[in-house]
């Protein structure tokens, strides 16, 4: 099994962009820690909401120089019973070098478990451990309007 085939959902991810992307130079727009109550008993868990601006780069440029970027997207994604949080640098632009998952060869509790690093570029890094992960939503990135 592919880490991303973890995720719930990841064929929303791979039906977007034709592969799992990198994301490569994408962009963390948002994120949300949260610790609501989740569990059929009412027990929280504590979660972390991603929105994670993704492309796939083509070979071809565009009319100022750079590479056109191909089903610019965000992707929501949840993960819960999140543990060994870190989080530094979050900032007005919080560019990754990629998005790296991996299983984790001891499962946590008996569980398996996602490895999730969000690779530093410039300052912003993001690294924690998931027992579930699912795919909220992939939608087209649209450009933000000046407030």
């Amino acid at each position: 099994m592919q880490a991303y085939e973890f995720i719930e959902g990841y064929e929303q991810v791979v039906a977007r962009f034709g592969v799992w992307p990198s994301f490569h130079d994408g962009e963390v727009l948002r994120i949300i820690l949260d610790r609501v109550p989740r569990l059929p008993d009412g027990a929280s868990v504590p979660s972390v909401e991603i929105h994670l601006r993704g492309w796939i780069m083509g070979p071809e440029f565009s009319e100022d120089g750079s590479y056109k970027l191909h089903n610019d997207s965000v992707v929501h994604l949840l993960f819960e019973d999140i543990f060994e949080f870190e989080l530094e640098g979050f900032n007005q632009q919080n560019v990754v070098s990629s998005l790296n998952l991996s299983l984790c060869d001891e499962p946590h509790g008996g569980r398996d478990t996602l490895h999730i690093e969000l690779e530093h570029c410039y300052q912003f890094c993001c690294e924690f451990k998931a027992l579930r992960a699912k795919v909220i939503a992939v939608t087209p990135y649209v450009e933000p309007s000046a407030r």
